[in-house]
C-alpha cells in the first residue's frame, strides 16, 4: 500500500447519509446521487494538488504544499484530525480544498500532517508520541509558523501550543474540541458510554490498533448531512463536476485510519471524558498543561449546526487561554463539522478572511470580546 492509500473501514455498515429537504424533490438529481452512494472498495486516495513528503516521521508524512510566496508569509502547518478518517479531507479536489484555498489568499507554503495508519508496530504509541512528531515538524519547518488545526487536529494543535509556549506564530482553529465540558456531543456521550469498555480491554489485554473506535460519528454515519449539503454545491445541479465532488467525497468518508489502540483511548478519555485540557489536569511530555500558557493570537471558525464538534465547546474554551481577548477572532457559519472543511462556500469566504488574518503585517485589530460572543450564541 503506499502513502496515499487507505484501507476502508473495516466492518463498517454503508448507509446513504440523510438529504436536506431541498434535495429530496429532485428525483433525477436524488438518482445519480444514490449511485455515487454504493458501497464498495474504492482506491485510495490521492490528494489533488501537487505535494511532496517533506519528512517521514513516525507518526506521520509531512507533506508539502506549493513553493515559498511572493509576499513574505510564513510557513503553515495544518494539522489534520486524527480520529477515524484520512487526512485527504484537506484536499479533496479543486474548490474542495483548504490547501489551494490557503495557497490561493496568499499564504507561504503549506505543509500537512498526513497520518500514518496504525500497525502493531506503533501499538504503545501514545499522544506524547504524536505531540513529539508535531513539535518536530514545526521545528524542521524554522519554529514560529502559522497552525491550522482541524477538529481533533485543533485539539493536538492546542495541546502543542500549551506545551511548547512560543513555537506558533499564530493558530486557526476549526471545529475544534477545547471545552468538551461545555455541551454535550456525539462524542462526548460515545466517551463516556465506553468508559467501562475501556477499564475492561485493560483487564483483558489491549489489541494494537482500534480501527473503529470513534465510527460512530464518521462521515458516514448520519450525524452529518448529506455530501451535496456538506460540499456546499447547488442542490438543484447535477453537473459532472457535482459527481465529481460527490463521489470525492464519499470516497474518503469510507476510508478509515487505523489508531494505535493506547493512543485512541487516552484520547477518548482525556479529550472527551473527563475533559482534561480544559480542566487543566492534562499532562504531556512530563508536564501538566495549563491553556494559560497558549498567548498567541486566536482565529476560531465554528459551525453552527455541528453536531460533533458544537460551537460551545469550543467558544466556550476561549475564556481559558491565556491570549488576551483583543487578539481572539472568531466566525461561525450556518454548516455542520465536515462542511467547515470541504463546503465550497466556507472555502472561498471564511478561509479567505482566515487566509489574510494568518498573512497579515499588521498589528491585530481589536475583535468582539469572547464573553459577548458567548452571550451572543446562548441568545
Amino acid at each position: 500500500m503506499n502513502a496515499n492509500q487507505r484501507k476502508p473501514a473495516i466492518g463498517a455498515k454503508m448507509q446513504g447519509p440523510s438529504l436536506p429537504p431541498v434535495v429530496e424533490s429532485g428525483t433525477e438529481w436524488l438518482r445519480q446521487f444514490s449511485q455515487c452512494l454504493n458501497p464498495g472498495e474504492r482506491a485510495g486516495a490521492i490528494f489533488a494538488s501537487d505535494n511532496s513528503v517533506f519528512r517521514d516521521l513516525p507518526t506521520m508524512r509531512l507533506r508539502a504544499f506549493g513553493s515559498a510566496s511572493r509576499r513574505p508569509a510564513s510557513p503553515v502547518l495544518v494539522v489534520a484530525p486524527f480520529t477515524l478518517h484520512d487526512a485527504d479531507i484537506a484536499d479533496l479536489m479543486r474548490g474542495h480544498s483548504l490547501i489551494e484555498a490557503l495557497r490561493e489568499g496568499g499564504t507561504g507554503p503549506v505543509f500537512l500532517t498526513d497520518w500514518k495508519s496504525a500497525d502493531a508496530a506503533m501499538r504503545d504509541y501514545t499522544l506524547d508520541a504524536y505531540i513529539a512528531d508535531i513539535n518536530v515538524a514545526i521545528d524542521d519547518l524554522g519554529g514560529e509558523i502559522d497552525v491550522v488545526g482541524l477538529c481533533q487536529g485543533g485539539w493536538l494543535a492546542l495541546v502543542h501550543a500549551a506545551r511548547f509556549p512560543g513555537k506558533i506564530r499564530r493558530l486557526a482553529l476549526a471545529g475544534a474540541p477545547i471545552d468538551t465540558g461545555a455541551r454535550s456531543s456525539a462524542m462526548t456521550r460515545l466517551a463516556q458510554t465506553a468508559a467501562a469498555d475501556d477499564e475492561a480491554t485493560l483487564h483483558m489485554g489491549e489489541p494494537p490498533v482500534a480501527s473503529d473506535i470513534f465510527a460512530p460519528v464518521g462521515a458516514c454515519s448520519g450525524h452529518e448531512h448529506a455530501a451535496i449539503f456538506t460540499l456546499q454545491r447547488n442542490p438543484a445541479s447535477f453537473a459532472n463536476a457535482d459527481m465529481r465532488a460527490i463521489a470525492a467525497y464519499e470516497a474518503w468518508s469510507r476510508r478509515s485510519l487505523e489508531l494505535p489502540a493506547k493512543y485512541a483511548r487516552e484520547t477518548r478519555r482525556q479529550l472527551f471524558a473527563t475533559n482534561s485540557l480544559a480542566e487543566g489536569h492534562l499532562t504531556v511530555l512530563g508536564r501538566t498543561l495549563s491553556l494559560r500558557d497558549v498567548k498567541i493570537p486566536i482565529f476560531t471558525l465554528c459551525g453552527d449546526m455541528d453536531e460533533i464538534v458544537p460551537k460551545a465547546q469550543t467558544m466556550a474554551g476561549l475564556a481559558a487561554l491565556g491570549t488576551p481577548r483583543t487578539r481572539i477572532r472568531s466566525l461561525s457559519v450556518p454548516c455542520g463539522h465536515f462542511a467547515l472543511f470541504a463546503g465550497g462556500r466556507t472555502l472561498s469566504r471564511e478561509w479567505r478572511t482566515i487566509a489574510a488574518w494568518l498573512t497579515s503585517q499588521a498589528p491585530l485589530g481589536r475583535s468582539k470580546p469572547v464573553a459577548a460572543a458567548l452571550h451572543a450564541q446562548e441568545a
